[in-house]
């Protein structure tokens, strides 16, 4: 499927890049697109760089109130034991500047051409043209205004996949987009209804909406602006076993450039959890990133791209050696990496944990790892309220997923643990007590540790949690 996300993605371009200047009539319109398959080649250059994508004109019939192009796509090798693959995509062009499928809707506002564009059967897309029952798995229709402006809708067709035992139901995506012929913006909305695997789990996805609104500025070619991403429910069922349920989950990104360097922030929450249709309770956690240099985030963001689509770069050493140069750049300017929340919440409490971490340049990246990290690290804070009550509330979900379990048991398990893990902090020193809260705050820098206002050296501290942890590999960290 990542071929088709690309595939979609790339629709999406041509028709934003590409029929761009969009109504020249005669023969003027083959030199428009084979320049707008050269802008597309550029972006998708930027977008995924190192991968060899390839966008090409192979064909092109002029007509007298529509014309008609084929463009290839040559995708790389997702990795050394597969051939590249080639793509083909039709694209039905209708004149402007009033398009017989405006006018047959009733939309009168001159544009300059409108694009019908899809992708063709292959031997490579045998399987997701099964899927979709002949249909064609993604198309894109797309208006281009005389302002250079698009707008347009793509359509990935609903479809059903059996492998392995496993069925796999989508019931299609539909969405409305608007950029315009420099892709200087993109802006998105749309929805799934659902999602269903069938075999040895299922899982039910229902409801799915998205919006993006993205726009390209500085000298970087940076995209920056908003994203929300919702969904109804998540299902979960294994063996015909007790139905995990989560709802109201909701997913915002932002991101912004200013005179620090870039910024962003990633919000995840849902609203309730529950097992077996008792409710357990609900989650949210909140990251963000901050002083980001943009060049050094451009070049990065270009190879999660590549990456993240399971295309293998042509020069891996060379991309290793930009990776190792752009993370320098990027440390250069002591990026923060922080989670700013983490709440969990039960029946009976809630609590919550936040994590700062404020990052140097060292040295060198082939230091040993625990002076690497001594080094990378140049500041951190965290705190935590952990919250008794939820703690035994915790231990009661025992008698859901066990219902053998002895409740009364299991209740007084659920009030021994939440006590003894307030005695252990307060005993420790790790943490005190304020109601039915446990508190712990902790700050390092310098080498130093600040444990709840108590100065630690970090050999001492890290030797601490030895004595908490004997099985684990600190030891080695001294």
């Amino acid at each position: 499927m990542n071929k088709a996300g690309i595939a979609a993605g790339t629709l999406a371009l041509l028709v934003g890049a590409g029929s761009a200047g969009a109504w020249y009539t005669g023969t003027r319109l083959e030199a428009v697109l084979q320049d707008s398959v050269r802008k597309g080649n550029e972006q998708l250059a930027a977008q995924f760089p190192g991968s060899d994508m390839a966008l090409e004109l192979v064909e092109f019939k002029r007509g007298i109130l529509s014309s008609e192009a084929r463009y290839r796509l040559a995708l790389p090798a997702t990795d050394s034991a597969e051939l590249p693959v080639e793509l083909f995509i039709k694209d039905r062009i209708e004149h402007g500047p009033l398009p017989l499928s405006r006018l047959a809707s009733l939309r009168w506002m001159p544009v300059m051409a409108v694009s019908h564009a899809e992708l063709e059967p292959s031997d490579a897309l045998a399987g997701l043209f099964a899927a979709s029952r002949a249909q064609a798995p993604v198309m894109v229709n797309s208006s281009i205004g005389y302002r250079n402006d698009i707008t347009g809708d793509i359509r990935i067709a609903p479809m059903v996949v059996n492998e392995d035992g496993t069925e796999l139901t989508f019931s299609g995506l539909d969405a409305d987009f608007a950029t315009d012929t420099q892709g200087s913006k993109v802006v998105m909305t749309g929805r799934v209804d659902s999602l269903k695997i069938q075999g040895l789990a299922q899982i039910d996805m229902v409801g799915g909406e998205f919006e993006l609104d993205r726009r390209r500025e500085g000298e970087y070619g940076l995209y920056l602006g908003d994203g929300r991403l919702t969904l109804d429910s998540l299902a979960m069922e294994v063996a015909d076993g007790p139905v995990m349920v989560l709802q109201d989950i909701v997913q915002t990104d932002s991101t912004t450039l200013g005179t620090e360097g870039v910024k962003g922030a990633l919000n995840y929450q849902v609203g309730a959890v529950s097992y077996g249709g008792q409710s357990l309770g609900s989650v949210r956690m909140d990251w963000s990133l901050s002083r980001l240099d943009p060049a050094a985030t451009a070049v990065l963001a270009g190879m999660y791209n590549t990456l993240s689509m399971g295309l293998e770069p042509n020069d891996p050493q060379a991309l290793e050696e930009q990776f190792t140069t752009a993370m320098q750049q990027l440390l250069e300017r002591k990026p923060r990496v922080a989670l700013d929340n983490l709440s969990i919440r039960t029946a009976n409490g809630e609590s919550r944990f936040t994590l700062g971490v404020d990052l140097s340049q060292p040295a060198s990246f082939d230091l040993p790892p625990a002076m690497l990290a001594q080094q990378l690290i140049g500041g951190l804070d965290a705190n935590l309220t952990l919250s008794k009550p939820m703690l035994s509330d915790m231990v009661r979900y025992k008698a859901l997923f066990q219902p053998d379990a002895d409740a009364a048991a299991v209740e007084q398990e659920a009030l021994m643990l939440a006590e003894m893990a307030a005695g252990m902090a307060e005993m420790m020193q790790l943490g005190t007590l304020e109601g039915d809260n446990i508190l712990s705050n902790l700050r390092y820098a310098d080498g130093l540790i600040d444990l709840n206002g108590q100065s630690i050296p970090l050999e001492d501290f890290i030797g601490m949690l030895a004595m908490l942890s004997p099985d684990t590999s600190l030891e080695a960290l001294k």
